[in-house]
Order: structure tokens, then sequence, then C-alpha cells
């Protein structure tokens, strides 16, 4: 909710700042009245066009309406832009210095990139107000942004006060403070601490930025008319000024004292400078200094949304052309088509809210919630949980610490145990979780033997308390070969179910069931509600829901294949094993009718296929019944629909005859496509397959089409 307040005042900023900068001198506008009145009209069309125009954009639209920092970071830049324009008419007054000083120091507790706006802002009220020369006024405005910025001072004083276990960073020791401050663990002025060499640079990434903000948040069709209004504004701006000085001889002196004059009867004639300044100053120094890659669509989302700082000022300056384009045509003598182009004006926000009205309607946008969930109601009493997602993290923490959702289960995060200041938070976790270093590291290398602790020392040191109750989600962050020989990790939901080597194993059919039942939890969140990649694409943190929730779904059938495989090998009957083998097949045509982009994947193949030719080989005499846990629902196109009804039907379960045969052709069309395709024959077992399917095909007299 605060967020889209944040979002509304800063819309309306926007429009206001629009207002107060097309408000031509007295002096230059026309004396009749019918003129004013046209500018008037203009004015208002122009400013609330680029407030709206703000407001349904995708990008800040999808930003007001989460619980994230940039929404506020929003409000701040308009809040200094508004401040900087009211001064512009007011610049004797110390009241809005000490405003605009006090707002810089606050915006910049808030997101660094700030500074970029803050910077060209404070060079051109310090020269215009001549601060030097006036030492009370230097001293306020410095006083003010100190007191905006002091609330940093809360962090070391909330740590010591209320210590809270899942905070970021050591802030209570100097170093540490200015640790945090700098942003050192992930790069002072940077986005990413991974391996960047692959990165885009300056020009590729301005270049992404003019593509997104022309074909996504304005809209192509409002991009015809609104991107040629911002070179119109530059060009009346300089080059209308430039050809009047050209026209009349004037000395330097002459000049410097005409430029004045002009810009105390036009203030906005300074201020769009420094917007366009600012504008193309962000654009080089961000885009030089960030270092996310572009290519990965995650993370080219999360860079993405550093860009609606540039965008505002990209409005706010194309509000200003859309006004004096209406002006000029006022200026021409043709007054009804002021009236059309301001009503023109006003309804190109609505092309591009209509256009965009599918993906930003998020008033059913649960995920998140119905995802965390998912992962605590499944898990036991009591449990640890280790968690190297993003995603998961937030979410888990959300619910956790806002909602109090399953607070017997310990969460931390395997990122935040590899930096050095994570031993000051062990103690946090006194009497719940045992430490046996500093910091997670990785094994054998100078951290480690400074004190540090690898993930299987980790576990070690927690196994006995928690015993079969440690569960990770994510990958781990360093490669542990001691870990991978005294452990194994059994798919449990959405998450993994860390084991020791030495454990009495169980039966397939006993972690079927079990799973089965994990599964049926997630289901009732998940299955019918998953985020439709239309609407999510990979760009989105939606999107990895749904990536996660296939991943998990195969993960589980191929270890539930595997494990039936294994124990079936060890005995001399296999009718325990077989509904195993069967619901592991019916999980993955399931999950290859839903996902198109597992349908071509080798693996998926060889695995269908060998389910299928186990399914075969069975002695049973009737068809195990698979329970449709997912009720029916889910995106399903007519295949997937096709062996639903092969699957979930008690006809089917029950035999008819036809089952083997079935099973039959299913194999022989997985294998065969497995064998066409090119990325199969990096697989390890590809030319066992290969000789496997070529001695049936042979005995059976038919010949192989791949």
């Amino acid at each position: 909710m605060t967020s889209c307040v944040f979002g509304s005042i800063s819309s309306g900023l926007i429009s206001l700042v629009v207002f107060n900068l097309t408000n031509e001198d007295n002096s230059q506008r026309p004396a009749a009245w019918d003129q004013r009145h046209l500018s008037n009209i203009s004015r208002c069309s122009a400013a609330l066009s680029a407030g709206l125009m703000c407001s349904f954009s995708p990008l800040m639209w999808q930003y007001n309406t989460s619980a994230e920092v940039f929404a506020l970071h929003n409000l701040f830049v308009t809040l200094i832009i508004y401040v900087m324009t009211i001064y512009s008419f007011q610049p004797n007054s110390t009241s809005i210095v000490a405003l605009g000083s006090f707002l810089c120091g606050l915006a910049l507790t808030n997101q660094h990139t700030s500074i970029l706006l803050i910077v060209p802002v404070v060079i051109w009220v310090f020269c215009n107000s001549s601060l030097l020369a006036k030492p009370k006024l230097l001293l306020l405005s410095s006083i003010s942004f100190v007191v905006g910025i002091s609330l940093y001072a809360l962090l070391p004083l909330l740590a010591i006060n209320y210590p809270h276990a899942g905070s970021w960073g050591e802030v209570t020791t100097l170093s540490g403070f200015l640790h945090h401050l700098l942003r050192r663990d992930y790069g002072t002025l940077q986005l990413y601490s991974g391996d960047d060499a692959a990165s885009e640079g300056m020009i590729a990434r301005t270049c992404s930025w003019a593509l997104d903000f022309v074909s996504h948040q304005l809209g192509p069709w409002s991009s015809l008319l609104l991107v040629p209004l911002l070179g119109f504004n530059s060009g009346v701006q300089i080059f209308g000024y430039t050809s009047k000085m050209s026209k009349t001889k004037m000395g330097k002196k002459q000049k410097r004292e005409s430029h004045k004059a002009r810009e105390k009867n036009d203030p906005s004639s300074s201020v769009w400078k420094i917007i366009l300044f600012a504008l193309v100053l962000y654009l080089g120094a961000f885009h030089s200094l960030s270092n996310l890659p572009l290519s990965n669509p995650l993370l080219y989302g999360i860079h993405q949304r550093f860009w609606m700082q540039p965008n505002i000022l990209a409005i706010i300056l194309i509000g200003m052309g859309m006004h004096k384009a209406i002006v000029a045509t006022a200026n021409t003598g043709h007054n009804k088509r002021v009236y059309a182009l301001s009503s023109m004006v006003l309804l190109l926000p609505f092309a591009s809210y209509y256009q965009n009205y599918s993906i930003s309607d998020q008033s059913n946008n649960k995920y998140f919630q119905k995802y965390a969930n998912s992962i605590l109601e499944t898990l036991p009493q009591n449990s640890l949980l280790l968690i190297n997602y993003d995603q998961q993290w937030t979410s888990i923490r959300y619910a956790q610490e806002c909602e109090g959702v399953r607070k017997d289960i310990t969460s931390l995060n395997l990122s935040m145990m590899t930096f050095g200041w994570w031993d000051s938070k062990r103690s946090l976790y006194e009497g719940r979780v045992s430490f046996p270093g500093t910091h997670y590291t990785k094994g054998n290398t100078l951290p480690w033997l400074n004190g540090g602790f690898s993930f299987s020392e980790f576990i070690d040191a927690n196994i006995d308390h928690f015993g079969s109750n440690i569960f990770v989600g994510g990958r781990l962050n360093f490669e542990d070969p001691a870990y991978n020989e005294k452990y194994d990790e059994e798919p449990y939901g959405l998450v993994r179910n860390i084991q020791s080597r030495d454990r009495k194993l169980g039966s397939v059919e006993s972690y079927r069931s079990n799973s089965l039942q994990v599964w049926r939890t997630i289901a009732k969140h998940l299955s019918s509600d998953l985020p439709c990649e239309e609407k999510y694409p990979p760009s989105t943190w939606e999107w990895t829901i749904r990536r996660e929730w296939f991943d998990h779904m195969v993960s589980r059938s191929t270890y539930l294949l595997s494990t039936a495989l294994e124990e079936n090998g060890q005995s001399t009957h296999n009718s325990t094993v077989l509904p195993s083998i069967v619901e592991a097949a019916g999980w993955l045509e399931l999950a290859n009718s839903w996902d198109t982009s597992l349908a071509q994947k080798s693996s998926m193949k060889k695995n269908l296929g060998l389910a299928y030719m186990n399914i075969v080989r069975s002695k049973e005499d009737s068809f195990p019944f698979v329970e449709d846990i997912f009720n029916g629902t889910g995106r399903v196109e007519s295949a997937g629909r096709n062996h639903r009804h092969n699957w979930w039907t008690k006809e089917s379960s029950h035999g008819d005859g036809n089952w083997k045969e079935w099973a039959t052709l299913r194999w022989r069309e997985e294998w065969e496509t497995f064998l066409g395709l090119e990325s199969s024959k990096t697989e390890p077992d590809y030319y066992q397959i290969k000789s496997i399917f070529d001695a049936v095909m042979k005995s059976s007299r038919a010949k192989p089409t791949y």
C-alpha cells in the first residue's frame, strides 16, 4: 500500500513539475486573453499526460504495487526535481535550499543512484546561489543535508539494541558500517558480485534502455509522437535561443547578461538543462559502472528497475515538449488545433494503459505467498532450512517474520554466511544452530585455514541436533567433495532433504507415498495458479516460481524412477516398484505437456523411454492407479489432456489389455526422438540406449527412423 501511495505522489509531482516549467514569463506571453487561455490548456494537458504516462508505465506500475524500495526512490527523485523547480522561481528562498539539501541527504539513505541526480542539482544551486559568499546559507544547507543522511545512524542503533537474525552486514563497528554504506559486498556503485567478464558495455546498455523506454514503457504508437517531442523541446531551447543570439551582434559580456536576463524571465530554461544533463549523466555513469549481464533474462529484469530514474527525467522533458508543440500550433492562429492536440495528448497515456493492462493487472498476484507456504507447511517441526535463492529467502522470511508462519523453522541464507561479517551473527542462533567456524567458505582454502568452515563441516556440526530434518533450497556456493561423500540429497517438494549416506534406506514405495503427501500440499497452493509465462516472462521473479515447480516435479520423478529401478535390480520381483515407475512416468508426461521448454530436452526423452521400457517389462497383470493430486487443473494443451486421460482415469488404471501396447508405443516414440536429438550425443549412456533400441527394433523387424 505504501508503494502505491509513494508512486501516486511521485506521478503527481511530475505533473506539477511540467506545469511549473511550462509557465512562460508574462513579457513573452501573448497579451490576448484567449491565447493565455489556450496556453494554460496546453500546460494542463501536457502536465497531466506526463504524470499519467509515468503512472501507466509497466515498469513504474510493477514497483508501485510491490513491497520494494524503488517507489520510495522515485518519490525522492521527483521531490528533489520539484523543489529544484520551486527554487528556480524563488532563488533567494533559504527554506527551499534547506529543504532541498535535506531531501538530497534523505534520498541517499534509500538508494545510491540518486547521487547521479543530486550532483548536478547541487552544483547548479551552489553556483546559482553563490553559497561561498553566503556562509550562513552554506552552513544551513550543510546541516540540512547531514540531518537527512543521518538516518543511516539508525542502522547501528537498531543493530545494537534490537539485534535480529537475518539482518544484513555488521554495522556496529565503524569499519563494518562503512563497508555496508559503500556496498562493498557487491562492489561500490555496482550491482553484481559474480563474473562480469562477458557483461555488456555502456553503449549497449544505453541502447537497451532506449529500446525498452520506447517499445515497452511508452508503447510503440505513443513513442512515434512522444519521443520526437523530447528532441523538439531540446531543439527549441537550444537552437531557438542560439539563433536569437546569433542574429544580434553582442560581446561576451552582453551575451552573459542576456543569458542571465533570459534565465530570470524564464527559470525553466536552466532547470530543463539540469534535467537533461542529469539524464545524460545517469545513462553514461550508471551504464559504465553497472555490471549485470543483460543476456540473462532475470538479471536483465533486475537491471531494468534501475531505469525508472532516467525514465522520470525523460518523461518530464517529453511533457515540456508536448506543451511547446501545442503552443507552436497556437502561434500559427489555429486555435481549434490546440484543443484537438491537447485532447490527443491526454489520451496517449490511456493508450499505454490499455496496451499494458493485462500484464499490469496484479490484483490476483499471490504467488510468493503461496510459494512460501508450499515450502514451510511441508517441513517437519523444528527443521533447519538452508536457502540460496533470493525469491525463496525473501518470501519465506516475510512469511515467518511478518505473518508468523512456521517460526519453529530456522531459516539461514547460505550466501549471507559466506561473508566475513557472518561471525558477528552466529550468536543470534545460539542454542539452535552450531557454526564450526567464522563463516561458510570453500574447504582447503586460505579463508578456511583462517577460521572458516566448509558446508560438510557445517552439516556435521548440526546433523545430530536436527537429524534428517535439514533441508536446502538452491545451489551450494562452493563445490564440496567431502559433502558429496558423506551425504545424499533427496527431493522433498520444492527443496531437498539432506540425508546421511550411512542411514538405513527405506523402500521406494515409502518415499513415493511420503513425497506424494508433500506434493499434495504444494499442489493445493500452486497447481491451479502457476504464473503464466505470457504475463510473467523470464525477466520477472514470478517466472522463477514456475521454473522451480517444474524443475522439482521432474527431479522427484527421476529420483523416484532411478530408486525404483535400483531397488528392482536388487529384488527377485518387481511388484512393489511398478507403482513408483508408473507414477514417475505419469509426472514426467505431465511436466512435458505443461512446460514446453522440457519437450525437447534429451534427459526428458531418455527418462520417459526408460520408464516405459520397464513398464513393458513388468510382469504385473494390472496397471497401477496414479492419484491426480493436481485435480485436473493447470494450463494443459490438448496433448497434455491426452496424457492426463491415459494416466488419471480409473478405466486405464484397471487395465483393459492394451496398456503394455500403449507403453511400448510411447517407449519407441521417446527413445526414437532421443536418438534423433543432437544434444543426446553428449549423454554418457547414449550408445547404450542406441544399442538397446536397435536390438529391440531389429527383433521386432521394424526399421528405426532416427
